[in-house]
């Protein structure tokens, strides 16, 4: 009775997928990946403190009326709910205990991964890359430039490969490749696909993958852009698309 209870417990499971520009949250049936509440996609409006995310991220729970487990994909990397690292959010995330700001009013099954490790699981578990065996190569393209590496389902967390530097140009791969840098610096599909081709070959060279599964705003251009790059192995969208982050947070939690 205690098995079944517990399976049943973990039948749904909400994510949260906090990016540099904004969160995204939605429960989910987590052997289907089907969605079982409304979705919340909330942006930071410039100010990407805990003082200002976590209160919002708070509300958009508690609007759900959400009581069961909580998973969280974190955009840098995390060791035991800890945060480590936060590039594209700022310092004062740096060992924030999001769990402990959510024990007010949640006192259920709590985890928190790496973003890109997040959509990764969604997508082996469920989506693109189900099941596939050998290397698979995740990078999600956002603010910065997330990577996972996963061997027969086995993942290597918080790789981070988008913060290494760029073997061309100054600075951080990921200032050059990202969604934010096309933004910034005004480059056309075509400009911006040029210098992601060359990001997506540093990241090939090293990891050597069997497949690589794409996840990030692009997927919107996917058909235009998918004719603009190229790889050794079969490229593939998240299956999940936006929702990709948020379910493989939800997975992540159901497995505790």
């Amino acid at each position: 009775m205690k098995i079944l209870f517990r399976l049943l417990w973990f039948v749904r499971c909400l994510g949260v997928d906090l990016g540099g520009s904004g969160f995204r949250l939605g429960a989910f049936e987590v052997e289907t990946g089907i969605p079982c509440s409304g979705w919340k996609n909330v942006p930071h409006e410039g100010c990407t403190r805990p003082s200002s995310i976590v209160p919002r991220i708070i509300d958009s729970i508690q609007d759900l009326g959400w009581s069961g487990p909580i998973g969280v994909g974190f955009p840098g990397a995390v060791s035991k709910d800890r945060i480590l690292t936060a590039p594209n959010l700022g310092d004062d995330w740096l060992d924030f205990d999001l769990k402990e700001e959510l024990n007010d009013f949640h006192h259920g099954h709590f985890t928190m991964i790496n973003d890109c490790d997040a959509v990764a699981i969604a997508e082996y578990n469920l989506g693109s890359s189900r099941n596939k065996s050998g290397t698979i190569l995740t990078i999600t393209i956002g603010t910065g430039i997330g990577t996972t590496i996963q061997n027969d389902g086995d993942m290597i967390p918080n790789l981070e490969y988008g913060r290494l530097p760029h073997p061309r140009m100054e600075g951080p791969l990921e200032s050059h490749i990202s969604a934010r840098s096309r933004k910034e610096e005004k480059l056309s599909l075509q400009q911006w696909a040029e210098r992601f081709q060359e990001g997506l070959e540093f990241h090939e060279n090293l990891t050597e993958p069997d497949m690589i599964v794409l996840y990030g705003g692009i997927l919107e251009h996917w058909d235009t852009f998918s004719g603009l790059i190229s790889s050794n192995v079969k490229i593939e969208p998240a299956q999940f698309g936006a929702e990709a982050g948020a379910l493989g947070a939800a997975i992540a939690v159901s497995k505790l």
